[in-house]
This record gives C-alpha cells, structure tokens and sequence, in this order.
C-alpha cells in the first residue's frame, strides 16, 4: 500500500473500533445467555449446551445505527440428547422452561414465539434462542448439524442448519491472519492461543465484513425489504478474500470479487451455504427479482464510497464527509478525531513524517521522508 491507501486504513479501523460492539456490552451479553443457558439445563431433562450463532459467533456485530434500535443476540439451543423429539415438542420445552422464570417470561415479547426462535428483550439487546436438536449426532469439530423447527400457521416444520460448522469453514477463510491475530491476543491476555474466541478479536476480513454492513444498512434505510441479508455479505466477502493484512486491501479485493461468488443454477440465483450445499442462501431472489438488482446496485455504491472517492478526494474534511454519508455521522466524526489524536500524539513525540506525496503520513521513517514538527493531515 502507498500512504494514501495506509491512511486510509487507520481510518477504517478507527471506524469499526466505533461501530462495533464494546467489550461491556459483549460481556454483558455473554454473562446473560450464560445465564439462561444455566437455567434451562437445571430444568430440562435433555442435556443442554447453548451457544451464539451469526454474526456474535463471527465477531461481526456492529452498533445499531440509533438510539431506536438494539443488539442482536442470536444463540443455539441445542437439546443434544433430544434427537427423537418432534418438531413442535423441541420449540416448547425451550419455551415453556422459559416461562417458568419470572423475569425471562416478563422479558419475552409478545410475539416471543418466532418462527424459529424465541425472543427475549432485554435493556440494549434482543435475545433469539433456537431450540434444536442434532440433526444425526452432535460431536465437534465434524458433525455439528442441526434440526430446528419452523413455525407455519399453527404447524411446525422440521429445518436444518449448521451454525458451528459455518464458523469454522469462517475461519478457515482466514486462517492465516486469524492465527496470528489469536496469538497476539493471547499473549496480550496472557492466555492460551485455542481459549481465544473468534469474537475478541477484529482480522482484516472481519473488519471488512462490518463496514460493508454498516454501509448496507445507511444504503438500504428507506429499502430494507431489499437489503441483501447478512449471511450473504459475510459468506461473498470470505470466498472472495485472500488473506489481505489490512481492510482497505480486503474490501478493495472483496468488492471486486463478491459478484462473482454468485452462481446461476437452471435459471435461479445461487449463493450455496458452503457447510450445507443444498441450502441457497439467495432463494428470495427468485421471487423477488429486485434483491438481486439491488444487490449490484449496492455493490457498485460501496466501491465508490470506500475506493474511488476516497482516493480521488483532496483533504481529510472531504474524506470525512464522505464516510459519513455512508457509514454514519457520529462514529466517522468519534474515528477521525481519534485518528488526529494519534497523529498529534506521533508529532509530540517526534514520530510522525511526510513522504512528500499527496498527504502521505507515516508514523515512522521511511526514505525520503521528512520529519513533522506542525499542522498534520488530520488536525488544525
């Protein structure tokens, strides 16, 4: 990267440090479903083991983009000795030992009874549990697929899925970087490398992932019908990346790329589940052609917001506005301040240089560099 694109990417990181979820809320999250996890295995008869799923289970969860809205907090439950179970017998022992604890059933939501979760709301998050059982048996890493229910009308439909086996084919995609991002955290943490879970650290992929949401979401305000669903930009971004060492370089490798992860199978969109390929994460597309539209739509949006105006655009004010447009006034203003607080810190300290080229930054010395003494690119 040149240093136009290097600051870029300390841009990017400082903006996802603001989207994302605080260490607070996480641990507040983890201790809570930790909690109901407990709850349910002393009144259960089937053994139970409960876990997150989607993007909290991927270290991808952002802020909501206001006050109005609130985290989600999508977990598994997973009777592992309730194979036998029928559809409707799964999703209401889960819930009815809800119910029997006086603040989960106040916390269950009127329309608690979802299609396949119940959902329970807490002060500054929701919580979706999935009652499932093992689809065959349930022995990690390998055989980790699941059965779920699916509610239509009053009758309850058998549906499966493998949210464990997701992740891991994740982290596969990134296995280099993710390695040695865990190592650097358990050092720091003064842990062991296989304690560290994939949500405590932020790799250039996942990283990528988070902005792109948060550009769908600010993209997609008056559209959300039409807003491409999460799993799709996590599973398109992970096959298009190649081990990029920094964000910019992912989502300029990964907004090239993600289009043409998409299949056409007899005339119908195909974006397979790489854990379970008979699932079609695009089977909405079908029947409503626009998504598909608007996917592109939005793809070729995020290209220019995150690539081509960046790098045409003259001064940081300029940049800045631009970011927030499309990722958010308050967390791009929180970003770029930090950024010059970091840059102001590098100059106090005699670290900070220009390269000369067109507000190339560096924090160290390279050749032909010079030292800064005054303004910088990010302060006044």
């Amino acid at each position: 990267m040149n240093e136009r694109e290097k600051e870029l990417d300390e841009i990017l990181k400082e903006i996802v440090n603001e989207i994302s979820i605080t260490p607070t809320m996480l641990d507040k999250a983890i201790t809570s479903y930790e909690a109901v996890g407990t709850w349910l295995g002393e009144g259960i008869k089937y053994d139970v083991k409960i876990f997150p799923q989607g993007s909290m289970n991927l270290g991808t969860t952002n802020k909501p983009i206001t006050d109005k809205d609130d985290y989600d907090v999508d977990l598994v439950c997973l009777l592992e000795n309730g194979k036998e179970l029928v559809a409707r017998e799964i999703k209401h022992i889960v819930g009815d030992r809800l119910k029997e604890h006086k603040i989960y059933r106040e916390k269950i939501l009127e329309e608690g009874e979802g299609k396949r979760c119940w959902k329970m709301q807490y002060d500054e998050f929701h919580m979706d549990i999935l009652p499932c059982v093992p689809r065959y048996i349930y022995k990690e890493p390998d055989i980790t697929e699941i059965r779920l229910t699916h509610k239509k009308d009053s009758y309850y439909e058998d549906r499966y899925s493998n949210p464990t086996g997701y992740r891991k084919w994740f982290e596969k995609c990134m296995e280099k970087t993710l390695k040695i991002f865990k190592e650097a955290y358990a050092i720091e943490n003064k842990m062991e490398i296989i304690d560290v879970p994939i949500y405590r650290i932020k790799t250039p992929l996942q990283m990528a992932i988070q902005l792109l949401k948060r550009h769908r979401d600010i993209y997609f305000q008056k559209d959300d019908e039409n807003a491409p669903i999460s799993v799709i930009i996590t599973t398109l971004a992970a096959k298009a990346y190649t081990g990029e060492e920094s964000v910019y370089e992912t989502l300029v490798n990964v907004l090239s790329k993600m289009s043409t992860f998409i299949e056409m199978r007899n005339g119908v969109y195909w974006i397979q589940n790489p854990v379970m390929p008979l699932e079609n994460f695009a089977d909405k597309w079908q029947e409503c052609p626009q998504k598909k539209i608007a996917f592109e739509n939005w793809i070729q949006k995020a290209r220019e917001d995150f690539i081509t105006n960046p790098l045409n655009l003259v001064g940081i004010d300029k940049i800045g506005d631009s970011f927030k447009k499309s990722l958010g006034e308050a967390p791009v203003k929180r970003a770029l301040n930090n950024c010059a607080d970091k840059k102001r810190n590098a100059r106090d300290n005699k670290e900070l240089y220009s390269t000369g080229l067109l507000t190339g930054i560096a924090t160290q010395k390279v050749a032909g560099a010079t030292l800064i003494k005054g303004h910088t690119f990010f302060g006044k």
